[in-house]
This record gives structure tokens, sequence and C-alpha cells, in this order.
């Protein structure tokens, strides 16, 4: 089981890399082309103030996760902190997806998007645990 556990830490930053990459591809959209994001989304939003405040809230928070999961990345003893973070996040988003769905009856439209929310929070709620275990079994050796 050590060999797993000696692994185990750069599956985590596999996991977090991909979330990198994830929020970045969602925050450079809305940041360099804001009105095709948001109607994608099935938003409509004004040119002017509405273009920058798309940008900052939809653009900006994804970019700053990203940079504080890469700022992670880079220390074995950040990967938990950076696992954990981003289990809160997938998991408030998926909360706040789903009753937004059912207060506003587009469970089946959201449906194609609630399955990668729900993987992205098992597999960083997963990874998560797995990380805590290994700082478990490291203090035990």
């Amino acid at each position: 089981m050590s060999g797993f556990w000696k692994f185990s830490p750069w599956l985590s930053r596999l996991i977090i890399l991909a979330v990198i990459a994830l929020f970045a591809m969602i925050s450079l959209k809305f940041v360099f082309d804001p009105q095709r994001a948001a109607a994608d989304s099935g938003i409509a939003i004004s040119p002017g103030l509405g273009f920058t405040n798309t940008r900052a809230g939809f653009g900006g928070f994804p970019l700053g996760f990203a940079f504080i999961l890469a700022f992670c990345l880079f220390s074995s003893q950040r990967l938990l902190p950076a696992l954990a973070f981003i289990a809160t996040v997938a998991g408030v988003i998926l909360m706040v997806r789903l009753f937004g769905a059912v207060q506003d009856g587009t469970l089946g439209p959201s449906a194609h998007i609630l399955i990668p929310e729900t993987v992205l929070f098992v597999v960083s709620f997963l990874g998560a645990l797995m990380e805590s275990r290994r700082r478990k079994f490291l203090k035990g050796s």
C-alpha cells in the first residue's frame, strides 16, 4: 500500500490541474466574449457595464480560483486545502444549481451540466479523502 501513497500526491495534482484548466476555460470565455458566453447560458446582458460586470463576475472569480489552485499545485502541504476548496466550491455550485432547477422547473435542461458538476464534486471529495488518509499513513510510518 505504501507504493500507492507515494503515487497519490500526483493523482491529487492531476485532479487540481484538471480543475485549473476547467476554471480557466470558463473564465476566459466570459472575459474575452462575455456576450456570446452569456447568451450560450441563456443570459442576456447589456453592452457597457453589463459586459464589464459579466467579465468580472463570471470571468474573474473562476480565474481567481484557478490562480489559487495553481499556487497550491506545487506544495504537497497545500494539496489537501486545494482539494477541499474544489469540493466546497463544486458542492455549493451543485446545491445552488439543483435548488434553481427545482425552483425554476429546469431540471431537464440542467441535466447536461448537473452530471459533470456531480462528477467534479465526487472526484474532488474523494481526492481530499485520499490526501487526508495519505497524511495519516505518513504520520503512522
